[in-house]
């Protein structure tokens, strides 16, 4: 019996039974050890972050970061325990490496998306709550992932947009922006006259105690800013808070339609333009008969 035992340490096989138990213990003490330090950063940097926002962009990359650690640790420990139980790793590493050249094949949409959803969470492209502009879609940011981005619309659609797709997006919301309103007068209007009463009601626009908080410069009259076949266009703007512009153009809208009409002076369009015949058929109503 001892002689086998003495065998059996001889062969290496003890040696290597522990060197394997010491890799496993090892690996273990790099788990925790991480799981300490994420424990750490998350109650000193990210759970003191005020921005709701910017804390759950903050634990996504966390999570990501962590996960990716966690599998390089518990990879390297397998390569090193198959190699001390005198398993050649070359064959597995080869294996390995056509096994991943294969899933990246695969799987490169994926990819492609994760990569892009660090992208955005590092450069701080968006946030949830903005509006945003990208490819054909706008609407309001519902949520952030490594894989994609939530965008609901006006009309309440919700697009899951691939994070890898994101190339060219528009921040309506980002820092300030502006309230545009376009308006389309007949070559026969008095420019003079049109302003004047356009004026005031901008004026009205800035002293409305509702309004004001978003302005950020007074808001300003471009006289005759476009021309058409039918029509001459003045256009209204101010720079407001950002995602407030759509709240302000309307108010800025009412304000110069109610001034206008209160002055006599038409504003066009094309229904104004044109009228039906008896036949059914469209007729410009700017042309002599």
């Amino acid at each position: 019996m001892n002689d086998l035992f003495s065998a059996w340490i001889e062969s290496g096989w003890l040696r290597g039974l522990v060197n394997l138990i010491l890799i496993i213990a090892l690996v273990f003490v790099a788990l925790h050890l991480l799981n300490l330090a994420i424990a750490l950063i998350d109650k000193r940097f990210i759970a003191t972050t005020g921005d709701p926002d910017r804390r759950a962009r903050l634990q996504t990359l966390s999570k990501a970061a962590s996960n990716t650690i966690r599998i390089i640790i518990i990879a390297i420990g397998v390569l090193i325990g198959m190699g001390t139980v005198g398993i050649d790793i070359g064959p597995a590493l080869a294996a390995a490496g056509i096994l991943g050249l294969a899933v990246s094949l695969g799987a490169q949409t994926l990819i492609k998306d994760v990569i892009g959803g660090i992208t955005i969470l590092l450069e701080d492209q968006y946030h949830v709550g903005d509006i945003i502009l990208v490819d054909d879609v706008t609407g309001e940011v519902e949520a952030i992932t490594l894989r994609r981005t939530d965008v609901r619309d006006s009309e309440g659609r919700l697009f899951m947009v691939p994070n890898g797709d994101v190339r060219i997006v528009a921040n309506e919301t980002r820092d300030w922006a502006r309230a545009l309103v376009e308006l389309n007068f007949g070559f026969d209007t008095d420019q003079d006259q049109t302003i004047s009463v356009l004026e005031g009601a901008l004026a009205r626009l800035a002293a409305d105690p509702n309004i004001q908080p978003h302005l950020l410069a007074p808001p300003e009259i471009f006289g005759w800013n476009g021309i058409s076949e039918w029509a001459v266009v003045i256009r209204l703007s101010v720079k407001v808070v950002a995602g407030k512009q759509m709240e302000v153009a309307r108010v800025m809208r009412h304000y110069g339609l109610e001034a206008l009409r209160e002055a006599g002076i038409p504003v066009e369009s094309t229904a104004r333009r044109f009228f039906l015949s008896d036949h059914g058929k469209p007729i410009d109503a700017t042309k002599p008969k």
